[in-house]
């Protein structure tokens, strides 16, 4: 399928960038000498009664507001005093490693306490047969409650493996808490990385089919979530009004339980972007077109819960050290939102989400007159569809973003009986609470603060890196506009383009908003007075090629 040249060119930079929660260290140290692993000290799980856990996830899973359990979590108490081997480098610096392993298991992958690694030290997990691995995390990932939940491994056997320079000697600490046995495919493996390609059922559409062409901005916004090391829940980044990157993000209050700062997010799980052999994932679909690292090494790690409430099932959050330039690296979009909550403004809506822990999937549905209503489910306002026109969700899509056909955000996922039977939709419903009522149960302070400006109502998203849509594109001067930011009011005038040209105003889902002629050597005004507060992007194409600005409106 055919993508935005803005949407291909972020993920080809992302491809090519670091973790926004681990820094790229190169190898671990044991990987770049001749370390033997007999010497560690390796610690075995005991093991569980996998029918029990069966018989209890065949009753889970038909409820959605919950997160999908994947794995079996061990309680542990392993620290650098009381389990591991240390060794003395040549250098004076330290090493310690630590095996564990589940016997069985398809992935591993660990909760953390008490973590704190000083300036120069890191931390790696890596299988035993370093075939993959998950670090560095380094001093950048230390928090103030000390957790941090790791990425998946697969495999049933890891080596936890962390190195102190001797400047810093005896400053470091961690606790393992948690060993997470994976027993689903969360990442479906074999014997690759394939990462719970295919998972979900059959009547599931991948965002890269036709459908999801006219919502390339809001499928980068959607990530899915790690949720207390064993659980699976998907959300979205949204924008605030400020439109300055702040990491918040939305998901569904029923996914929290313990702590977020042990909480993954992985951007990006979708299918390669630009390879025309791997559009529209489906079971034909090889595992091994999908074992490439940059289709799931985006992930951010902790975060801080804002604002949350059982009345519209909703948590807003703010990742922990991640910033607008990783979102930039990674090719991200805010989503944007609308809080006016009118029923019958609403004649269609997308569901993007992550089911069972598959690659990103889209579904739709049309009101038709009576298929989108507001309800009350449990003592929760929302949203209720009757059926889904095309697609479902599934366990695992809790906390999923609903759009309506503006591309704003106007709910999350809390339940239904939607599924896929066989290849064919179920024909049942979902609901999803209601945005509208979430903004003065604590998302207003956060997504419209008074810093910002005016209370605004709707709000189109932002996209932190606008201008970078291919090199092409990249010109020097060959316009100019003023002032920015505007009340609404804009000046634009040709620079180095000596003829005519025209220019296209967007929002920031796409959508055309207004198209100019431009004479050479005349000033033209542009009025966008009628326009929402937020940023627009106005694109320039002339003899001499194009080029892109952003323009921001704030009343």
């Amino acid at each position: 399928m055919k993508r935005k040249l803005l949407l291909a060119c972020a993920i080809f930079a992302a491809t090519f960038s670091s973790q926004a929660q681990t820094t790229d260290l190169g190898k671990p140290i044991s990987w770049k000498s001749n370390f033997r692993s007999d010497k560690i000290e390796t610690k075995v799980m005991s093991g569980f009664d996998a029918n029990v856990v069966a018989a209890e996830d065949a009753i889970n899973d038909q409820n959605k507001s919950q997160p999908w359990r994947f794995g079996y979590k061990y309680d542990t108490d392993f620290t650098l005093e009381n389990s591991g081997t240390w060794e003395t480098l040549s250098d004076g610096s330290k090493l310690w490693r630590l095996g564990l392993k589940c016997e069985g298991a398809i992935t591993m992958n660990l909760l953390l306490e008490d973590l704190f690694i000083p300036e120069g030290a890191s931390l790696y997990l890596f299988d035993v047969d370093k075939t993959n691995k998950v670090g560095a995390y380094t001093a950048r990932n230390n928090r103030e409650d000390g957790n941090l939940g790791t990425e998946l491994l697969h495999g049933d056997e890891i080596i936890v493996e962390y190195h102190e320079p001797a400047n810093v000697a005896g400053e470091g600490s961690l606790t393992v808490s948690s060993v997470v046995h994976g027993y689903r495919t969360l990442t479906h493996i074999q014997n690759e990385l394939t990462r719970a390609l295919n998972s979900s059922g059959d009547c599931n559409i991948d965002v890269h089919c036709s459908l999801g062409d006219p919502w390339s901005n809001q499928i980068r916004s959607v990530a899915m979530i790690v949720v207390n090391g064993n659980g699976a829940c998907t959300g979205a980044l949204i924008n605030n009004t400020c439109n300055d990157g702040t990491p918040y993000f939305l998901t569904a209050n029923h996914c929290l339980g313990g702590s977020t700062g042990n909480w993954a997010f992985r951007f990006n799980w979708e299918v390669a972007e630009g390879d025309p052999t791997l559009s529209c994932a489906t079971t034909t679909n090889t595992s091994s077109s999908y074992n490439l690292s940059s289709n799931f090494d985006q992930t951010a790690n902790g975060a801080t819960l804002l604002a949350n409430s059982g009345t519209s099932d909703f948590a807003l959050l703010k990742i922990d050290n991640m910033d607008v330039n990783d979102a930039i690296n990674w090719g991200l979009f805010y989503a944007g939102w609308d809080n006016t909550d009118v029923e019958s403004t609403v004649s269609q809506v997308v569901g993007i989400h992550h089911p069972a822990g598959d690659i990103k999937k889209i579904c739709r549905a049309f009101d038709n007159g009576n298929n989108i209503s507001h309800q009350s489910v449990s003592g929760t306002d929302v949203w209720f569809m009757n059926s889904w026109d095309d697609g479902v969700t599934e366990g695992g899509s809790s906390g999923s973003p609903l759009f309506d056909q503006n591309g704003r955000i106007i709910g999350q996922l809390y339940g239904g009986a939607a599924a896929c039977s066989g290849t064919s939709n179920n024909g049942q419903y979902d609901f999803y609470g209601r945005f509208g009522v979430s903004w003065d149960l604590g998302v207003k302070q956060y997504l419209s603060p008074a810093s910002c400006g005016a209370e605004q109502s709707i709000n189109d998203g932002y996209d932190p890196n606008p201008g970078t849509s291919s090199i092409e594109e990249i010109s020097s001067n060959l316009f100019a506009v003023s002032p920015n930011p505007s009340t609404g009011m804009f000046t634009v005038q040709l620079e180095d383009v000596a003829t005519d040209a025209r220019i296209t105003v967007l929002d920031m889902t796409g959508r055309i908003i207004s198209t100019e002629k431009l004479t050479y050597g005349v000033s033209s005004l542009l009025d966008l007075t009628s326009a929402a507060n937020g940023t627009y992007i106005i694109r320039l194409n002339s003899s001499l090629g194009s080029e892109m600005k952003t323009i921001v409106v704030n009343k």
